[in-house]
C-alpha cells in the first residue's frame, strides 16, 4: 500500500531531497529512524551506523520540524486533537479492571459419596454486562474472547504503555543529557570505519 506524502512545506526552508526523504521513511515507518536511514540509504547494512545517522539527522531542528508538519497535518485529516488522544491514554492508563471483572471466593460445600463435606472457598470470576460497563472503562478493554470450552478471557490495553507516553507528552520525563560536541549533517551516509572511530573506543 503506497504511502502518500505531506503536501505543505515552509518556503524558503525545504530540506533537502535526501532528508525530506528521510522524514517520509521516518513518518511512514513507525518513527522507526533506522529503517528510515536504510530505506533511504540502502547502501547502509549495519543497524548501528544506521542508527547512529539516524540521531544526528532526528537532532537537526529542520527535520525535527518537517515531521511535525507532517504529523500534525495527518491529525487535521483524521479530525484528531491532542486533547482526544491525551484523553484516551489516560483511560487506558488510570484504568481499573475492578470495573470489568469480579472475582470472590464462595463457599461451596462438596459431596462425596452422597455425603456432603466440609465447606470450602472456590473462586468466581463475574465480567461485568457490556450494556452496564461505563464507557470510560469499556475504552480500557482490548479484547474480549471465549475459548471453545466456554472460558472467558479479558485482556485490557496495555497500561505502562499509555503511562509512560502520557508521561512523555507531559514532558513527565526529560532526560538531562549534556552535549559537548557539535555534529553536523551531511548528505552522505556515514561508512562504517567513520562510524567505528567516531563511537567506538578501544581498549
Amino acid at each position: 500500500m503506497a504511502t502518500s506524502k505531506a503536501s505543505t512545506q515552509p518556503p524558503g526552508e525545504a530540506l533537502s531531497p535526501k532528508h525530506e526523504a528521510f522524514v517520509q521513511a521516518y513518518v511512514s515507518r513507525g518513527m522507526n529512524g533506522t529503517k528510515a536511514y536504510r530505506a533511504v540509504y540502502p547502501s547502509i547494512k549495519s543497524d548501528d551506523v544506521a542508527g547512529a545517522a539516524a540521531a544526528r539527522l532526528l537532532g537537526n531542528v529542520r527535520v525535527q520540524a518537517r515531521i511535525a508538519e507532517i504529523m500534525r497535518a495527518g491529525a487535521e485529516r483524521a479530525e484528531v486533537t491532542v486533547e482526544q488522544v491525551v484523553r484516551e491514554l489516560k483511560l487506558i492508563g488510570f484504568s481499573d479492571i475492578r470495573k470489568v471483572v469480579s472475582w470472590r471466593n464462595e463457599l461451596v460445600t462438596r459431596t462425596e459419596k452422597g455425603e456432603d463435606g466440609e465447606p470450602v472457598p472456590m473462586p468466581r470470576v463475574t465480567i461485568v454486562d457490556a450494556d452496564k460497563i461505563s464507557d470510560e472503562a469499556a475504552a480500557a478493554v482490548a479484547e474480549v474472547s471465549q475459548t471453545v470450552n466456554g472460558a472467558l478471557r479479558v485482556k485490557m490495553h496495555d497500561k505502562h504503555a499509555a503511562l509512560v507516553s502520557l508521561g512523555r507528552h507531559l514532558g513527565l520525563f526529560t532526560d538531562h543529557v549534556k552535549v559537548d560536541a557539535v555534529y553536523g549533517i551531511s548528505e552522505e551516509p556515514m561508512s562504517a570505519e567513520e562510524w567505528k572511530k567516531q563511537y567506538v573506543k578501544e581498549g
